[in-house]
């Protein structure tokens, strides 16, 4: 089956705050996957571009650099800001520099931070919005 090429996915919106749990389970498990999808593969593999791509590697520290951002915006919601910040994906780190024991630690703490302030989240905090910044998010979706 060929998979949906990710900009053509569709994404849904206002779902219930009952659905929280299902999405942070699912969240909780990406790092164990991880591990398991890259086990016994080398470095050098990893790091290795295919058909102009990025790397393994690359990807795992995007998901790093994308909990990030949700962080900053979760915040700027909960905090009734009525803009949130851009979506811009510029990686601080050379991820092909480091192992992928790394990589993967990295996201994993990124994603831990994240869930834990999930988990805090209100029925009440899930019913706030912000828009985002069209003149820097040119899709204007404002989401991650």
């Amino acid at each position: 089956m060929k998979t949906t090429p990710w900009f053509e996915r569709e994404f849904k919106f206002g779902l219930p705050p009952g659905m929280l749990p299902f999405f942070q389970e699912r969240l909780s498990y990406i790092s164990m996957r991880m591990d398991h999808r890259v086990k016994g593969m080398s470095d050098n593999r990893l790091s290795k571009k295919f058909d102009g791509k990025w790397s393994v590697k690359q990807n795992i520290g995007h998901l790093a650099d994308v909990d990030e951002i949700a962080m900053k915006r979760i915040h700027e919601m909960l905090s009734g800001k009525p803009v949130m910040s851009p979506a811009v994906f510029e990686s601080k780190e050379d991820y092909h520099s480091m192992s992928i024991a790394d990589v993967i630690e990295l996201f994993k703490k990124s994603r831990a931070a994240n869930l834990e302030v999930y988990k805090r989240l209100t029925v009440a905090d899930l019913t706030k919005n912000s828009t985002a910044s069209k003149a820097k998010d040119p899709s204007g979706l404002g989401h991650v």
